[in-house]
């Protein structure tokens, strides 16, 4: 969940400073945090359901 809440920190960061063209890196860098945490938090959801059916 941190990559998440990095590319949250990113995305406020942008609109804080009114959505400035130079920092146009951060809207990158959300965009890929974001991918990074779905994509962890996916594994980890796939992980505890193969757990339990192995389980049961």
């Amino acid at each position: 969940m941190l990559p998440n809440l990095a590319s949250a920190m990113a995305a406020i960061t942008w609109h804080i400073y009114d959505n400035t063209q130079s920092l146009q890196g951060l809207v990158v860098l959300q965009a890929a945090l974001t991918m990074i945490g779905n994509c962890c938090l996916a594994l980890a959801a796939w992980n505890l359901v193969r757990r339990e059916r192995l389980r049961t």
